[in-house]
């Protein structure tokens, strides 16, 4: 649903200010999840929204 260029610029930010190794995944229902080592800690589905950033550096650094 168009979330191609957030999710990239999420993934860059999460590589520069997290060191994390991030990859994306193309899906087809809208979906817009975060895993982290297999865990999921954000999902669009949960929340109805696109998270920022700062948010999921948070989580990221939280967990």
């Amino acid at each position: 649903m168009g979330y191609e260029k957030r999710a990239a610029s999420l993934a860059d930010r999460l590589r520069v200010d997290a060191g994390a190794a991030v990859s994306l995944t193309q899906g087809s229902r809208g979906d817009f999840e975060i895993l982290l080592d297999d865990m999921l800690i954000y999902s669009k589905q949960q929340t109805r929204r696109i998270p920022d950033a700062d948010q999921i550096l948070a989580l990221v650094r939280q967990t």
